[in-house]
């Protein structure tokens, strides 16, 4: 008997040893979503990253067969929006659609960040990519990038450069251009890229790093000069805008991507169905052409290449801040 009862435990024990290795099966998302999806945009309405959130999820509503409730949560730079995000629910029913800046830059500059950006929050597709503009008042009496750099160096500290939150991508694109181009240029931080743009118009600021959307009218008004763009290519909406890199300035190149990110631990079909609503959007000519005459890019990449890109750019953000000591600055 008791040589039975051991030969059977045996035979449980493998049983539950083959049962334990084999493989999981992977669930699907069910009948997610089964509500409404809540979209946290980091920034004030009315501002680049807010405009891309609402073309993209509207557009994406019926693919996704649900609707994407934009909620704008600004402050800290950005970062007020990204913790909450980060210490939410992984249901897939809580997304952060974001620039660069709480995801890849903040974590260099104090306070520290009350989330890891790398541990806590995790890709699901970019949604845009918008190239930066340079841009000045009209009665600062320069016309090209040479005339700005030229009257920087004879004015040093002087010029007035606004960016939005300090240790954000367009206070790093400043100072990598101080940097490369050897100009002291004073940033000027505002909590809000619309607040900054006001004040561009009234005179009160020099000059900036913009995308396209919320200054078009300006520039096609002649209110507002753009006097380079930051784009490996000429924009579609800004032809006649040469590149940094036409003019000689190639270390200037870059675009900024807007995306949406989720909690970690979201399980991987809500994200892969996600993922797919949204690449949708590649297909939609009409929506497409509209983004690029509004100055930016449609490109609906994937999880995997998404989170690529974030971490390029972990470390080309990081190089800025270490080259420059900027960390200490803040």
């Amino acid at each position: 008997m008791h040589i039975e009862a051991w030969l059977r435990d045996c035979a449980f024990g493998v049983l539950l040893s083959l049962v334990i290795s084999l493989p999981v099966v992977a669930e699907d998302a069910g009948d997610y979503p089964n509500r409404p999806i809540r979209v946290i945009v980091p920034v004030g309405a009315g501002a680049g990253i807010d405009n891309a959130a609402r073309i993209t999820a509207a557009a994406a509503e019926k693919y996704i067969g649900q609707k994407f409730i934009i909620e704008n949560k600004p402050g800290a730079s950005q970062r007020l929006g990204a913790s909450l995000v980060a210490r939410s629910a992984p249901d897939g029913y809580t997304l952060l659609f974001t620039s660069p800046s709480p995801v890849v830059v903040q974590e260099f500059f104090p306070p520290k960040l009350d989330y890891d950006p790398a541990q806590d929050l995790q890709p699901v597709v970019n949604g845009m990519f918008q190239p930066a503009v340079l841009v000045v008042r009209p009665s600062l009496g320069v016309k090209s990038v040479d005339e700005f750099v030229a009257y920087a160096k004879k004015n040093p500290g002087k010029l007035s450069f606004g960016v939005q939150g300090i240790g954000g991508e367009m206070h790093l694109s400043l100072e990598h251009f101080k940097k490369t181009a050897g100009v002291d240029i004073t940033p000027v931080p505002y909590n809000a890229g619309t607040q900054a743009i006001v004040d561009l118009l009234a005179d009160r600021l020099d000059a900036m790093f913009l995308v396209v959307p919320p200054i078009k009218a300006h520039l096609e008004s002649g209110k507002l000069i753009a006097l380079a763009t930051l784009n490996a290519k000429r924009i579609e909406a800004l032809s006649n805008v040469p590149t940094m890199a036409e003019l000689g300035r190639n270390e200037m190149t870059g675009t900024i991507w807007f995306g949406y990110l989720a909690p970690a631990k979201t399980p991987k079909p809500i994200i892969d169905k996600l993922a797919r609503a949204f690449g949708q959007l590649r297909s939609d000519a009409d929506l497409s052409k509209r983004v690029a005459e509004m100055g930016s890019e449609l490109a609906p990449i994937g999880p995997a290449e998404f989170g690529k890109l974030i971490e390029s750019d972990r470390k080309r953000y990081g190089q800025i801040v270490r080259d420059g000591n900027l960390a200490a600055q803040k």
